[in-house]
């Protein structure tokens, strides 16, 4: 046994000299102190020692152990300390190596592409920018658009409500607005008529998702206060905005739809460009698609706005740009422009 532990200490204390890493000294102090290590293993066969054979083997076994991890530990200081000599004398750039690969160049996301376009289409025509907060009160987002608590129109939109176990009629009940139409009073209050606004932004709802639905989605919207405003202007305003977005091909139709803050409404369509008015799964079998919903300002809306509806009428206008992307860029899935899927966006 004492030849055995003489043995080991002069093969380790070989292999610790040679080391010339850490990982080596690592890799000698697991083969002799790890759960399989020959120093580890060693007090096993003690056993099979006589009492005369212990007494001896006993300390040259514990003097060996405490030399060898003395000489690694020395070893490891040996190592640092040449690893440092190294660094000084090492030169090295900071200069970035010139990429060989293809470099990407970014560009605006689709649905900010046709925001920028309708933006210039309709500053051409006097309207200018108006925002509205994304959290709100129940308020603003239906209290003075004409849709009191208990309204049956409030079926209309499935609402993210801040707190869903207070119920009550509060004015400041916060909310995640469902719709751009949040503006509308804040507009009327602040800038007065004549008014040509439009307000862009997100807006949330409890939507079961699928190809043309999203719970956040974006919504364009334009109000337009002034005298002797009429359908007419609403028309020429819908059928402007579709030519310009989608080309001077597209059809479209105007017909009557309720929304309480407006009297009369109407549902501006254009025509699917998927099936061409025959029926698909983008367009619920229609052969149309909903992009806007608009009408005459309701008198009470305008009422609440400051503004004297027997002087004044009005018109709100407001679309969904996902909707018409799909249309302009030829996309099935209305899941796919907030994806994050690159694949899909560099085809833009």
């Amino acid at each position: 046994m004492e030849e055995r532990i003489e043995k080991i200490k002069t093969e380790y204390q070989n292999r610790i000299q040679q080391a010339q890493t850490l990982k080596e000294l690592d890799e000698v102090f697991l083969a002799l102190f790890g759960k399989t290590g020959e120093i580890t293993l060693l007090p096993k066969d003690f056993s099979s020692l006589s009492v005369e054979d212990k007494k001896i083997v006993g300390p040259l076994f514990n003097q060996v152990k405490i030399e060898l991890e003395k000489a690694i530990e020395e070893r490891r200081n040996e190592v640092r300390e040449e690893s440092y000599k190294k660094l000084e004398t090492e030169k090295f750039s900071l200069q970035l190596p010139k990429l060989q690969a293809k470099e990407r160049k970014g560009h605006l996301h689709p649905l900010t592409q046709l925001l920028q376009e309708t933006i210039e289409a309709f500053e051409k025509l006097g309207f200018q920018q108006f925002d509205a907060p994304h959290i709100d009160s129940d308020y603003y987002n239906f209290e003075v658009l004409n849709i009191p608590e208990g309204h049956p129109a409030r079926n209309l939109w499935d609402t993210f409500y801040l707190d869903p176990y207070n119920l009550g009629s509060q004015p400041g009940r916060m909310l995640l607005r469902t719709h751009t139409s949040n503006s509308q009073i804040r507009a009327m209050k602040q800038l007065g008529t004549p008014l040509r606004i439009m307000s862009i932004g997100r807006c949330f709802r409890y939507e079961a998702v699928d190809a043309r639905h999203e719970h956040t989605l974006d919504q364009f919207e334009i109000v337009y206060v002034d005298k002797k405003v009429n359908m007419a202007n609403l028309q020429y305003l819908s059928e402007y905005f579709l030519k310009t977005i989608l080309g001077k091909d597209i059809k479209a139709r105007m017909r009557p739809k309720y929304y309480p803050f407006v009297e009369p409404g109407a549902g501006v369509d254009g025509l699917c460009l998927f099936c061409k008015g025959k029926g698909c799964r983008v367009c619920g079998g229609a052969g149309w698609l909903e992009l806007a919903g608009a009408g005459m300002i309701h008198p009470t809306v305008l009422k609440n706005g400051g503004i004297d509806p027997n002087e004044y009428s009005g018109i709100a206008w407001g679309f969904g740009p996902l909707r018409v992307a799909m249309l302009k860029y030829g996309i099935e899935d209305v899941r796919s422009f907030l994806s994050g899927d690159l694949r899909f966006l560099e085809k833009f």
